[in-house]
């Protein structure tokens, strides 16, 4: 495959469709949508002119731990010196309702779907944690200011802990016990990591500490205090700094230490593609490049999907063609997307892999395309019979896959 069809390739799947909500009641659907995917409940049909063409991103909605509550961005009026505006909106998938999400609206979409594709719910679904505006004007990541707000989901009472800065990620880790947020400074030309800091603080008492590294936060690993970290290069900020040479690590946040450092290239995406931990927490699917040659005897780069075992502190499996969509039914295995098939026009295929058992079923999954996936539940688009796009959630039963 020619390096342009490769890209095109990826691009086509960054551009998976973020959707809004139109009202509309509970509606349960007639039929499955593929192989293994039962209990198929309608959320929400799509109303064209709610419909955010600019943002179609993978993990760019995200369910409540109890599945009734679903949270994602919509497109907001934007203010005046922006060329866009959204805001983060939570759904009651049974009662139908929409509530708008305090704070004024972001100019920045990107950066709301890297927020919804970590952990904004606590363990019990009751609370949200969130990125707000310090003040009433609009903000984008480095202009304005940010602030940690913890929002109470029944009541609508948000809560604002002293802690600001240009970019606040946010996120609960895997239990819910924690709160973990990077505060990113901005220099000239890019992140600062002088300025920058990742702090940690139980929920219970806020009270953030300082650890000793800084950089962007990516999946937090179930029923542990590890987190995967896309550190800043030290040239990030220079005027010819680009993306810079990545360097990730997997980090305890409770005992301050470096744990591992799992092979990852230049062309990395990590960024763009939150890596994804199985039930279990033992095995960390995330997506690379690694060189190859094309058909006119060039080099181009080949995607890849790295699983890293933390239980033995190695690579585990490299799987071509995939990009990770999120932990599947049972304790071990991962969703994947197929990033090949889109060349067959027959829409995204997913596969559900088990590196415990060297074993990958289809999913099938043709003319869907999933959002969200956690503990054999999906969040997915998919057009009804007058090509009208709507968005469900459904469950996968391991039993009703065909075995490749």
């Amino acid at each position: 495959m020619k390096e342009e069809t490769a890209m095109k390739t990826l691009n086509q799947l960054a551009c998976l469709l973020v959707v809004t909500a139109a009202s509309g009641a509970l509606v349960q659907a007639a039929k499955p949508a593929g192989a293994g995917i039962t209990k198929e409940t309608l959320i929400f049909k799509l109303d064209k002119s709610r419909d955010i063409r600019e943002n179609r991103g993978l993990h760019s909605m995200q369910l409540s731990p109890d599945g009734k509550m679903l949270l994602y961005v919509q497109q907001a009026p934007k203010a005046a010196d922006q060329d866009r505006g959204y805001r983060l909106v939570l759904r009651d998938i049974k009662a139908g309702k929409d509530t708008v999400l305090p704070g004024a609206p972001s100019g920045s979409d990107d950066f709301l779907v890297a927020y919804t594709s970590m952990n904004p719910f606590d363990a019990k679904g009751k609370k949200l944690v969130i990125p707000v505006a310090a003040g009433d004007k609009p903000v984008r990541p480095g202009k304005g200011t940010m602030q940690l707000g913890v929002y109470d989901i029944k009541s609508g009472k948000l809560d604002k802990p002293d802690l600001s800065g240009p970019i606040i990620f946010p996120t609960y880790d895997a239990g819910g016990g924690n709160l973990i947020v990077f505060v990113m400074a901005r220099g000239e030309h890019g992140p600062d990591p002088a300025g920058s800091k990742i702090v940690v603080s139980p929920v219970d008492k806020i009270k953030f500490r300082k650890i000793g590294i800084v950089g962007l936060t990516r999946s937090p690993c179930p029923g542990t205090s590890v987190m995967p970290i896309l550190l800043i290069p030290p040239n990030r900020d220079a005027p010819d700094g680009g993306r810079g040479t990545p360097k990730f690590v997997l980090y305890d946040t409770k005992s301050d230490k470096q744990l591992a450092a799992p092979t990852v290239h230049s062309g990395s995406r990590l960024d763009d593609y939150n890596p994804q931990w199985t039930a279990d927490g033992r095995f960390l699917y995330y997506f690379d490049t690694e060189k190859d040659s094309d058909p006119d005897g060039g080099i181009q780069d080949k995607s890849i999907v790295r699983v890293w075992d933390r239980g033995k502190n190695i690579e585990r499996a490299i799987i071509e063609g995939a990009i990770p969509v999120g932990p599947g039914p049972g304790e071990s295995t991962m969703i994947l997307l197929k990033t090949m098939s889109r060349l067959k026009k027959k829409g995204p295929g997913y596969v559900i892999d088990d590196p415990t058992s060297s074993k990958t079923v289809s999913l099938g999954g043709e003319g869907i395309r999933i959002l969200y996936a956690r503990g054999g539940l999906i969040v997915y688009v998919k057009e009804n019979a007058d090509d009208q796009e709507q968005v469900f959630h459904a469950e996968i039963k391991l039993s009703g896959a065909k075995k490749k």
